[in-house]
């Protein structure tokens, strides 16, 4: 056995974010220690890689907080003129990227590249941002296809990325904000990124000279399976993918059935196959995934009959979600706190 190396997972979720984000607020304020010192990896996909980004460009937790509270209406501006010649989404996205990409500027600084993220963390935390490429440069004989990109801080390749770039490709959720720079988020088919971040932890791969920043150039972290841990947080769930038996009831479902459904099926399924993979793989010390459900006894209730979309905006929605968030990490910090424990 060999280091335990300590692995943070942050899903996707829209302005949801401030979930994880108040999560590992309160384990700072809980541990005295930085995010950035706990974790010797941290990964994440759309809104999660926003936070992972944000962490990676040394924001403090508060003012990730202070984004998703207080600018969800800014970052997502809700557009009167826009609705009338853009209705439902069909002819462009529901929102421009224009104030999101002035405000990840603003907190990243406009020319911040993952060479400044190494120059800041060297090796000891490594940032994974997932994305997908949905027109990549194909070689000869490459039948074209999507490509999945996962932007990794120790790759050489890497290192003269944006940070900011990264944000907005990591996070160009489909229909709801433009494709960027033709990225597409990594919620597309990661939504929960930790398997990728357990594959790299176990990659024993080596590269060509010059082609890693770890020692013999290589390109995965060559861990022992049981020397991983893994703490997966959600943005939260509101059980909007469970389908009740009446409602099957026959099954005989055409398009029109699963028309609103179609974007779960896409994007929930594949994170409950991650959580399923990795509970199989991990044991209960290895992995720890907190999700928090919207409609339980103990959220607040003007959260419980609300449908909570990836754009929430409302203040007092977003007010009860940080709440929520608290008493979350109240009920789980013991646990939280055991298992970072080597």
């Amino acid at each position: 056995m060999g280091k335990k190396l300590k692995v943070l997972s942050i899903d996707g979720g829209g302005t949801r974010g401030l979930m994880p984000s108040t999560i590992l607020h309160r384990l700072e304020q809980e541990t005295g220690q930085m995010v950035t010192d706990m974790f010797d990896v941290i990964v994440g996909s759309a809104t999660g890689g926003i936070i992972a980004a944000s962490l990676a460009a040394g924001m403090k937790t508060e003012e990730i907080i202070d984004i998703y509270l207080n600018q969800a209406s800014f970052i997502l501006p809700s557009n009167f003129w826009r609705k009338i010649w853009n209705p439902v989404n069909l002819f462009a996205p529901k929102y421009p990227n224009n104030n999101l990409k002035q405000l990840l500027q603003e907190k990243f600084g406009a020319q911040t590249t993952l060479t400044d993220v190494v120059n800041n963390y060297g090796t000891d935390t490594i940032f994974l941002l997932l994305s997908l490429d949905y027109s990549p440069e194909l070689v000869e004989g490459e039948a074209p296809s999507f490509k999945i990109v996962v932007y990794n801080s120790i790759l050489a390749k890497h290192q003269d990325e944006n940070l900011t770039d990264l944000a907005l490709r990591t996070s160009a959720a489909v229909v709801n904000l433009p494709i960027y720079q033709h990225y597409g988020e990594g919620g597309n088919y990661a939504n929960d990124p930790a398997l990728a971040a357990f594959s790299f932890c176990l990659n024993s791969k080596k590269g060509n000279l010059g082609e890693s920043l770890l020692s013999e150039n290589m390109l995965g972290l060559d861990a022992d399976i049981e020397d991983i841990k893994i703490l997966s947080l959600g943005c939260g769930m509101d059980g909007g993918t469970f389908i009740p038996r009446k409602e099957i009831n026959r099954g005989n479902w055409g398009l029109i059935r699963w028309i609103n459904r179609l974007t779960s099926l896409v994007i929930d399924t594949n994170m409950v196959y991650t959580q399923y993979l990795l509970g199989e793989m991990l044991d209960e010390k290895q992995y720890l995934r907190i999700n928090p459900y919207y409609k339980s006894d103990d959220a607040p209730d003007i959260l419980k009959n609300e449908k909570l979309r990836i754009d929430v905006q409302k203040k007092e929605h977003l007010e009860a979600i940080k709440q929520f968030s608290e008493f979350t990490f109240e009920q789980e910090k013991e646990r939280i706190k055991d298992f970072l424990i080597d």
